[in-house]
Protein backbone atom coordinates (compact mmCIF):
# COMPACT_ATOMS: atom_id res chain seq x y z
CA UNK A 1 0.00 0.00 0.00
CA UNK A 2 2.50 2.35 1.35
CA UNK A 3 4.73 1.62 -2.05
CA UNK A 4 1.26 2.65 -4.53
CA UNK A 5 1.02 5.71 -2.38
CA UNK A 6 4.31 6.81 -3.23
CA UNK A 7 4.62 5.84 -6.62
CA UNK A 8 1.50 7.94 -7.27
CA UNK A 9 3.05 10.80 -5.26
CA UNK A 10 5.98 10.51 -7.97
CA UNK A 11 3.88 10.13 -10.79
CA UNK A 12 1.49 13.53 -9.14
CA UNK A 13 5.30 15.12 -8.89
CA UNK A 14 6.73 14.29 -12.40
CA UNK A 15 2.73 15.46 -13.87
CA UNK A 16 3.21 19.20 -11.77
CA UNK A 17 7.07 19.48 -13.28
CA UNK A 18 5.92 18.88 -16.50
CA UNK A 19 2.90 21.01 -16.29
CA UNK A 20 4.84 23.90 -14.66
CA UNK A 21 7.60 23.60 -17.82
CA UNK A 22 4.83 23.96 -20.33
CA UNK A 23 3.13 27.18 -18.54
CA UNK A 24 7.22 28.37 -18.86
CA UNK A 25 7.45 27.27 -22.13
CA UNK A 26 4.15 29.00 -23.50
CA UNK A 27 4.78 32.24 -21.10
CA UNK A 28 7.85 32.14 -22.92
CA UNK A 29 6.52 31.97 -26.49
CA UNK A 30 4.31 34.62 -25.78
CA UNK A 31 6.41 37.12 -24.79
CA UNK A 32 8.71 36.64 -27.85
CA UNK A 33 5.32 37.07 -30.13
CA UNK A 34 4.68 40.21 -31.95
CA UNK A 35 1.39 42.05 -31.27
CA UNK A 36 0.13 40.66 -34.60
CA UNK A 37 0.61 37.22 -33.84
CA UNK A 38 -0.14 37.41 -30.46
CA UNK A 39 -3.83 38.73 -31.56
CA UNK A 40 -4.07 36.02 -34.78
CA UNK A 41 -2.89 33.02 -32.02
CA UNK A 42 -5.61 34.69 -29.53
CA UNK A 43 -8.54 34.98 -31.99
CA UNK A 44 -7.59 31.05 -33.12
CA UNK A 45 -7.72 29.83 -29.69
CA UNK A 46 -10.86 31.63 -29.05
CA UNK A 47 -12.32 30.64 -32.33
CA UNK A 48 -10.78 26.74 -31.48
CA UNK A 49 -12.39 27.03 -27.68
CA UNK A 50 -15.90 27.84 -28.72
CA UNK A 51 -16.40 25.35 -32.17
CA UNK A 52 -14.95 22.19 -30.63
CA UNK A 53 -17.44 21.73 -27.54
CA UNK A 54 -20.20 23.30 -30.27
CA UNK A 55 -19.49 20.83 -32.82
CA UNK A 56 -18.88 17.62 -29.80
CA UNK A 57 -22.34 18.66 -28.56
CA UNK A 58 -23.96 18.80 -32.20
CA UNK A 59 -22.55 15.48 -32.62
CA UNK A 60 -23.53 13.49 -29.81
CA UNK A 61 -27.14 15.28 -30.01
CA UNK A 62 -27.54 14.27 -33.34
CA UNK A 63 -26.35 10.30 -32.19
CA UNK A 64 -28.71 10.26 -29.60
CA UNK A 65 -31.44 11.48 -32.02
CA UNK A 66 -30.93 8.83 -34.49
CA UNK A 67 -30.81 5.95 -31.50
CA UNK A 68 -34.01 7.18 -30.33
CA UNK A 69 -35.27 7.03 -34.26
CA UNK A 70 -34.00 4.13 -34.40
CA UNK A 71 -35.17 2.46 -31.68
CA UNK A 72 -38.63 3.89 -32.58
CA UNK A 73 -38.24 2.05 -36.12
CA UNK A 74 -37.39 -0.89 -34.69
CA UNK A 75 -40.28 -1.29 -32.41
CA UNK A 76 -42.69 0.10 -35.13
CA UNK A 77 -41.18 -2.99 -37.29
CA UNK A 78 -41.94 -5.42 -34.47
CA UNK A 79 -44.98 -4.38 -33.34
CA UNK A 80 -46.42 -4.26 -37.08
CA UNK A 81 -45.15 -7.98 -38.00
CA UNK A 82 -46.40 -9.14 -34.58
CA UNK A 83 -49.94 -8.04 -35.94
CA UNK A 84 -49.45 -8.96 -39.18
CA UNK A 85 -48.98 -12.38 -37.57
CA UNK A 86 -52.21 -12.56 -35.39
Amino acid sequence: MRQSFESFSLLLDDTWHALCRAVRYAANAIATMSWPALLITAVLMAFAISLLPLALTLFVLFMLVKLVAGGMGIGKRRHDSASFKD
